[in-house]
């Protein structure tokens, strides 16, 4: 057998050192489940909630709204494990990956990943939280993010075995001791409660994301694409508009009681929207 032919990546994108940084083995205690839900209601009420208004409301708002209800039902389930114990959160933020793509938005070269927190997201309507991730947003692939620009620059100058260090000592810094570097482009509490991620966006019905150990959070959703499925409603079979929903939790601080009470949450809210979106 000939030796296995490897160039190395000595120029990389952010996020890739990043990810290199990220995760030491496949023996984290995560947890992954999915839940399939049918959004038939919903996306009637996005249809005459969009016509109402000149912001974009998507099924992804719909999604952090109902968590956060769901957290704020179960309390117990918005926190972090800290200096080996359980620390609970006091509000609701919650954190969106947002693509930034590269100077040719047709090519994936020089795109990356980035992500922004919306705070108190249990006290907002899905208005008003498409409307504050549109704005951080747009901030963001416009380079006018102060914060990220500077934390971006911080990383561009780090080699590649630095950044696993890195990570690790910011998030002690952060979470740990509770510091604030802000001086450094790094926001105070930069990842929140709970990640969200819309892997629909790109055609994806279902996946599952890795949990991302530096930023504490216990809980992370995957968003994929609505389709059109097989569904029995009443004992008979029948076609609905089906969103699947990647679940990845830390065991050790979430199990199976709270990812069903979550789930139960989330098919109210979505049976009823009027109800619990506005």
């Amino acid at each position: 057998m000939g030796k296995i032919t490897l160039h190395r990546i000595r120029q990389a994108p952010i996020f890739r050192k990043i990810a290199f940084g990220s995760w030491r083995t496949v023996g984290d205690p995560s947890v992954y489940g999915s839940l399939d839900i049918d959004v038939s209601a919903a996306l009637n009420f996005l249809k005459s909630v969009n016509e109402k208004t000149t912001q974009k409301v998507s099924v992804s708002h719909l999604v952090a709204k109902a968590l956060a209800l769901a957290m704020k039902d179960r309390p117990e389930i918005n926190g972090m494990i800290r200096c080996g114990g359980i620390f609970l959160r006091k509000d609701i933020d919650l954190f969106f990956q947002v693509n930034i793509p590269g100077k040719d938005k047709d090519s994936v070269k020089g795109a990356s990943l980035a992500g922004t927190v919306i705070r108190k997201v249990d006290q907002l309507t899905v208005i008003e939280i498409a409307e504050d991730l549109q704005k951080k947003s747009e901030r963001l692939r416009a380079g006018e993010d102060q914060e990220f620009s500077q934390a971006t620059a911080m990383f561009q100058r780090i080699p590649w075995w630095l950044s696993r260090w890195m990570l690790d000592a910011t998030s002690f810094l952060t979470y740990t001791l509770n510091l604030n570097l802000s001086f450094l482009g790094i926001p105070k509490d930069p990842f929140g409660s709970a990640m969200i991620t819309n892997i629909g966006s790109f055609g994806i019905e279902q996946a599952w994301a890795p949990l991302v150990p530096y930023s504490r959070v216990p809980l992370l959703l995957t968003v994929g694409a609505v389709r059109s499925k097989p569904w029995v409603e009443n004992e008979t079979l029948c076609v609905r508009p089906i969103l699947s929903i990647g679940v990845t939790f830390d065991h050790r601080f979430m199990d199976g009681v709270h990812a069903s009470v979550m789930a139960k949450k989330f098919k109210e809210c979505f049976a009823e929207p009027e109800k619990y979106f506005l």
